[in-house]
């Protein structure tokens, strides 16, 4: 019971309420925003009769505006030193979304909703990450960022039921579906605007701000720059979880309807696993917990990828989630580490174009792989590339380890 008091204890005194506000913004967001994600594409197939081929294109064209949109955002928080200010205006555009997304009967009505979606999705990322970095006390930096994460997936599994239920009691009825998405979506900006306090630098005044420059990037430091080619080919390596449903349900008998478990299973680990491995980055070297997520992936990989029934398919979602729950913050406190403060915006706008380049080139090549050898080959492939970005890792961690 001591131990129990003692970590609630923590939580309530060692974790700024900010880094608290910003967690629940992001639970109740993404709960209204995974509700739209699978709602937008069944609407567009069963009732506006879109081809699957053209939701696919069309999700690929957001993604890579929210994507295109983190940079941007990131760059002009830097300037303005106001994180705070672009997050409310991206969860704003997140919020009317979905009242746009309800009221479109078009194809071209959707695509515009699921724009404003996403580049709200991506103005609020970037200065979120940034935001964290600078409210975060060093000595939990690891458990802010764990705890954020946490607080995420959650609301992305609490969309998930929240969905189903919707449609069970209007009779699958999108229109109100998307309605009542706004409600999570506007509490979540009202969370935002009221509890998160910014931390303002008066002493940077516009004079003092600094001119945005391509020839700045290099400020961003060695280890960064070689950080995120590690995390190029790790992420080349760890495609979309959907491909595990596919190989489930195509291969293994796994019903349809039930389709949805293998995400709550990944999620649910995601969620046990991401605060505890932060806390723990606090006190050990984060290179090290990395290389322990790495490793886990590749497990995941050939259990997945060499499965001959569904119970090891099974146990290689429940180390997808895990290792997902132990490098998704990591690989956050690591850029934060090594960004200087006035260019954090900046280090996690490119970040995340990493990270989005490297997981569309995956998902697309595992799309290839598995149309012509079967889900299991693909899987077996991104164990190989895997492999590569543990020993990557490996030969580099004691540079990024090295103290300035």
């Amino acid at each position: 019971m001591a131990e129990r008091s003692g970590f609630w204890q923590f939580l309530r005194r060692s974790i700024p309420g900010t880094i608290w506000a910003i967690g629940v913004s992001s639970l109740l967001m993404n709960l209204a925003t995974s509700v739209v994600f699978s709602g937008s594409a069944l609407y567009l197939k069963t009732i506006l009769g879109v081809a699957t081929s053209t939701i696919g294109f069309i999700e690929a064209i957001v993604e890579a505006v929210a994507y295109a949109i983190r940079i941007f955002s990131g760059v002009i928080s830097d300037y303005f030193k106001r994180r705070k200010a672009l997050m409310v205006i991206g969860f704003i555009m997140l919020t009317i979304s979905k009242p746009l997304l309800a009221f479109s009967r078009t194809f071209i009505g959707v695509f515009f909703a699921r724009t404003i979606d996403r580049i709200g999705n991506g103005i609020q990322a970037s200065p979120r990450e940034a935001l964290i970095s600078d409210s975060a006390p060093k000595q939990v930096k690891g458990a802010c960022f764990g705890l954020r994460q946490s607080l995420a997936v959650i609301g992305s599994t609490l969309g998930g039921i929240f969905g189903i239920v919707v449609m069970k009691l209007t009779n699958d009825d999108f229109q109100l579906l998307f309605l009542f998405a706004a409600i999570p979506a506007a509490l979540a900006t009202v969370v935002l605007t009221i509890f998160v306090k910014e931390k303002l630098d008066e002493s940077k005044s516009v004079a003092k701000r600094r001119k945005i420059k391509l020839k700045d990037l290099h400020l961003l430091g060695k280890k960064f720059w070689l950080f995120m080619v590690v995390a190029a080919v790790f992420m080349l390596g760890r495609f979309s979880e959907i491909f595990i449903s596919l190989h489930a349900c195509g291969n293994f008998g796994l019903d349809v309807a039930y389709g949805t478990v293998i995400t709550m299973i990944y999620n649910l680990l995601s969620t046990l696993v991401a605060f505890p491995v932060g806390r723990l980055s606090d006190r050990m070297n984060r290179t090290n917990l990395l290389l322990v997520g790495f490793l886990i992936l590749l497990f995941a990989h050939i259990s997945i990828g060499c499965a001959n029934n569904l119970n090891w398919v099974l146990f290689g979602t429940v180390l997808w989630g895990a290792q997902r729950g132990i490098t998704e913050g990591i690989l956050s406190v690591v850029v934060s580490d090594y960004v200087p403060k006035e260019l954090r915006g900046t280090g996690f706008g490119i970040y995340y174009l990493v990270v989005s380049v490297s997981t569309a080139v995956a998902s697309a090549v595992a799309g290839v792989i598995s149309q012509q050898s079967g889900e299991g080959a693909a899987f077996l492939f991104g164990g190989v590339v895997c492999l590569f970005a543990l020993l990557l890792l490996f030969a580099v961690r004691r540079f990024l380890s090295k103290k300035d």
